[in-house]
């Protein structure tokens, strides 16, 4: 701003100068007219200031219009000079600030870079999205083939041999161990009652829940 009010200030000092100067010259004319009895042609002088105030104008408005879009104002001052009124203009609507192009472009690749991660994040999340999914549906699916295989009919299809005695045994993971199953001593709706060998050897009876087996296979 302080730039702006500068050029501004040397620009009218400048007019100011040139029409005392102008004025200096005229009456100085005027003398010289009148000592030769010649007709002062008041048109013609007006013109030559006018078209000397409008040069001086154009060049201080392209300038102030530069300046405050931080460009150079003394160039565009001598082009205002050269170009009147179609500088100005033209600059008016054209001119960017300066550095303001390449301040958007950098934005602009800012904002690119953002959504390319953006979409390389969401990539991602859709990729583990449909890994999970297929984990879900394995695990359902070993859900559901094992709720099949171990229910009332199996157990009561195993529970005997084929002359009728009590079959057995077995090895059965139930949770996280792994048991000898001696016997099934009753097949109800959700769970069985076994015999089972304990820790010291001697067989003990035990509930086990169909959802709570893990396998169930001849123990020879």
């Amino acid at each position: 701003m302080a730039e702006r009010e500068g050029w501004l200030k040397v620009a009218w000092q400048f007019l100011v100068w040139c029409a005392g100067k102008a004025m200096e010259f005229i009456h100085f004319c005027l003398d010289k007219l009148l000592a030769e009895k010649v007709t002062f042609d008041f048109g013609v002088a007006a013109s030559i200031i006018l078209i000397t105030t409008l040069l001086i104008g154009s060049g201080c408005w392209a300038a102030s219009i530069a300046i405050s879009r931080r460009h150079s104002g003394l160039l565009h001052f001598v082009l205002g000079l050269v170009f009147p009124i179609i500088h100005p203009f033209t600059i008016m609507f054209g001119m960017d600030l300066h550095g303001e192009r390449a301040r958007r472009k950098k934005l602009a690749a800012e904002q690119r870079k953002r959504e390319q991660a953006e979409v390389e994040k969401q990539r991602m999340l859709e990729i583990q999205g449909a890994h999970k999914t297929e984990e879900q549906g394995e695990e359902s699916t070993e859900d559901t083939e094992k709720k099949k295989r171990f229910d009332k009919a199996y157990f009561e299809r195993i529970a005997r041999d084929k002359s009728g005695e009590n079959a057995g045994p077995w090895q059965v993971g139930f949770g996280d161990d792994d048991i000898i199953v001696q016997q099934i001593l009753e097949v109800q709706d959700n769970l069985l009652l076994v015999e089972v060998t304990g820790r010291e050897g001697k067989n003990e009876k035990l509930r086990i829940p169909y959802n709570r087996i893990d396998y169930w296979t001849n123990y020879y």
